[in-house]
């Protein structure tokens, strides 16, 4: 474990939108022009909704269930999301026989724009706002970016404004749903969705990339992605290496579970976020499908 260190890391704003400090100044342009392939698959989600789940199970499907596949495949590939340094210039590179399988957390205004052309495909992630809201501030706090990250009350207050890291919950995942949901090349599942039943959401990926499994396939697919293979992993050593910002030995994994932010809003706080909740998702199609607990 490293100390902990006292300066706080910083964020990267371009054209007022908060970034974490690995994205570079000129990226939001660089990916909305990125060249899109007809075999990607991009996980994509607001941050702490199950990206890195979704991921290993996509690789999974890819590699139909075997794990040194997966290890040979992609392995080497970037860790972190796409937009993190040079990651999108990585991908670029990559030969045309092996399907690149990227995970993101941009805004509907910074995903390349040949997506809403038809081309990849888009598996998108979405979990309930008060669980995101617990895990993320563990995440921020423990990755030291903004000091109003690192007292809970504070950081409650921040996710609540347009200028949150990666924005708010409601201004990042509306605009998906609403517009894009009924896109052939976009996949929306919930992390509830997944706990409740991942096998099934296992399958229901398998049908939208075109990969059918056999039932011995899909097991394995299930069996190598629990919670539990998945923290036993080495996952985790992409994010405990952290030589470009500072060595900081970092969680990835912590419980998985839903219904987690009951042991973290107090009664005000909750009812405050009801209420912004109700105006906000008032007449949305993506209302119907949050569950805040199993």
């Amino acid at each position: 474990m490293t100390d902990k260190l006292t300066d706080f890391l910083g964020v990267n704003i371009i054209n007022g939108f908060k970034w974490p400090p690995h994205v570079h100044d000129d990226t939001p342009d660089k990916l909305h022009n990125f060249e899109v392939r007809e075999d990607d698959v991009f996980v994509l989600s607001y941050p702490k909704s199950g990206t890195h789940w979704t991921l290993e199970i996509v690789r999974n499907i890819v590699c139909v269930g075997s794990k040194d596949k997966v290890k040979e495949d992609y392995g080497s590939d970037p860790r972190g999301p796409f937009e993190f340094s040079d990651n999108y210039k990585k991908f670029e590179s990559f030969l045309i026989e092996k399907p690149r399988v990227m995970m993101t957390h941009v805004r509907v205004d910074v995903l390349p724009k040949q997506i809403f052309e038809g081309k990849g495909k888009v598996v998108f992630l979405i979990r309930n706002p008060k669980d995101i809201l617990a895990s993320y501030w563990n995440f921020l706090k423990e990755r030291e970016y903004l000091k109003e990250y690192e007292e809970w009350n504070s950081c409650f207050e921040a996710s609540l404004k347009a200028d949150m890291l990666y924005g708010n919950w409601f201004d990042f995942n509306l605009p998906y749903y609403e517009h894009h949901r009924n896109k052939k090349n976009f996949l929306f599942l919930t992390y509830e969705e997944m706990k409740l039943d991942h096998k099934g959401c296992v399958v229901r990926i398998c049908d939208f990339l075109s990969r059918p499994l056999s039932e011995e396939q899909v097991d394995k697919v299930v069996q190598n992605t629990t919670f539990s293979n998945m923290k036993a992993s080495n996952l985790e050593s992409f994010f405990q290496q952290k030589e470009d910002i500072g060595k900081r030995t970092y969680t990835l994994f912590r419980k998985g579970i839903v219904g987690d932010w009951k042991t973290r809003f107090t009664v005000a706080q909750n009812e405050r976020f009801d209420e912004i909740y109700n105006q906000r998702m008032e007449g949305t199609a993506l209302a119907k499908r949050i569950m805040f607990k199993i």
